[in-house]
Formats: C-alpha cells, structure tokens, sequence
C-alpha cells in the first residue's frame, strides 16, 4: 500500500492535467448537446431525458475541473508558504501556531491532493454517467437501437481498455 502511495503522489501532477482534460472534454460535449437540445426542444421523453442529465452533468464538470485546477494550481504557487509569510510581513503574531511544522506541510499536501484526486474520480464517475445518459438518451430519439449500440460500445471499450492495461502487466 505504502507502494501504491508513492505511486499515485508521483503521478499526481500528470493526474490532475489528464482530469482536466478530460473535464474539460465533457463540458464541450454537454455544451455542444445542449445547445441543439435547446433548439429541438421537449418533443419526447428522450429529448427531455437527455437535456436533464447534460443539464445535471454540466456543473458536476466544472467542479471537477475546479477542483482538480484549484489543488494543481495551490501547490504550483506554494500557497501554504505564501500566506504564512505575508502574515509573518503585517507582523501577525504568533501565526506561526496556526501552520503546521514546515516538515509537516509536505506530507499535508499530500494529503491534500490525494483527497482531491478521490473526489474528482467520484465527481468524474457520476459525471460520466450522466453524459452517457443523456447521449444516449438524445440518439434514443433517432432510433433505440443507435442507443443500444451505443451502450454496447461503451462497455466493450471499457472492457478492452481493462484487457489491454491486464495484459500489460507482468504475469506476476
């Protein structure tokens, strides 16, 4: 386990660029449905399904990206370290009670990214979800089966993405 932690704290400033993207990515997509959503309007359950999970997705989105740029960008600057000496500059006492030891502070921020990295995979889940659903849902309108073959295609390409990393890995 100790292993693992190491792992993902030297992958996590590639981590939170990857989830960005991908954030990123979906805000696109759910903008770009919406708007010809928008203009087809409630014509059927599947169009009014579709426009709610877009519509319910899009601010799980950006507080993923929030999130995961708000953690990069708070460890890039030093934040920490930036605060406790401008409180030190206007002569605050004592505030160095109120900061951890500066060895300390390093593993904080581990911490702290860690914590991000496990929301954001929740909010990006739950997120994903809801975009699938409301895809679906919107070719649904087209025809049921485009929407059946596009479920199908989702879980076959989680399903080699899966194959691919085991197959990967030593045969340890």
């Amino acid at each position: 386990m100790r292993g693992l932690g190491n792992l993902v704290d030297r992958i996590t400033p590639w981590l939170l660029d990857v989830g960005s993207w991908i954030f990123g990515g979906l805000i696109a997509v759910n903008l770009v449905l919406l708007s010809s959503l928008i203009t087809v309007g409630p014509v059927d359950a599947a169009i009014r399904t579709s426009t709610a999970a877009l519509t319910v997705a899009l601010p799980l989105h950006v507080a993923g990206i929030v999130l995961l740029r708000l953690t990069k960008d708070v460890k890039d600057v030093g934040l920490d370290d930036l605060t406790l000496r401008a409180f030190q500059d206007a002569g605050f006492p004592a505030i160095e009670a109120y900061f951890p030891p500066a060895r300390e502070r390093a593993s904080l921020r581990a911490r702290r990214s860690r914590v991000a990295l496990v929301y954001a995979t929740g909010i990006a889940a739950l997120s994903i979800a809801l975009t699938v659903t409301g895809v679906a849902a919107a070719v649904w309108h087209m025809g049921r089966w485009i929407a059946v073959v596009l479920l199908a295609t989702v879980g076959l390409s989680a399903l080699l993405v899966t194959v691919a990393i085991a197959h990967a890995l030593p045969p340890d």
